[in-house]
């Protein structure tokens, strides 16, 4: 029976392999101003679907936050799907349907989009730049929950990723 597993497991393997391509990485992001101190860094491990614009990820968010709203440090999860809907030459324009959801002192959820632009660099590094999310948030300052359409640009989130 274990030969059927490994055998099994070494198929998968196999297929992933070929057909997705693994990469690993994260992004952070920093807002100083005269109210809001934050800083956020999110590791993250994923795989894009050879000849299907798709990716599949999963972000761990480590962030500490001092605002009037709240203050303190607290622990996401982040898993989205990534639709690339242009490439051009070394760019890709994406969009990300995510969610967030508070894990450890950190309280509520977000659901929504979230636009995308990569670079890449090389044929294992790309970089990654992220403003704005359209969706509904119960985590920030909305404690009752609200649609929002937020540029976030004082907070920008920039990626760097390595595929294998």
């Amino acid at each position: 029976m274990k030969k059927v597993f490994l055998i099994l497991a070494l198929a998968f393997a196999g297929i992933f392999t070929a057909n997705a391509q693994v990469w690993l990485g994260g992004s952070v992001s920093t807002v100083l101003s005269k109210n809001t101190k934050s800083f956020k860094i999110a590791p993250e491990v994923g795989y894009s679907l050879k000849n299907v614009p798709l990716s599949f990820a999963c972000a761990f968010d480590f962030a500490y936050v001092n605002n009037p709203y709240q203050k303190g440090t607290g622990l996401t999860l982040t898993p989205y799907v990534r639709y690339t809907i242009a490439n051009i030459e070394k760019f890709s324009f994406s969009l990300d349907a995510m969610g967030q959801f508070g894990l450890i002192d950190a309280k509520g959820f977000r659901v929504g989009v979230r636009p995308i632009v990569a670079w890449m660099a090389t044929k294992h590094w790309t970089a990654a730049f992220s403003v704005g999310f359209l969706g509904y948030d119960k985590m920030n300052y909305y404690d009752h929950g609200a649609f929002v359409l937020d540029f976030e640009t004082a907070a920008p989130s920039f990626g760097l990723y390595y595929n294998f």
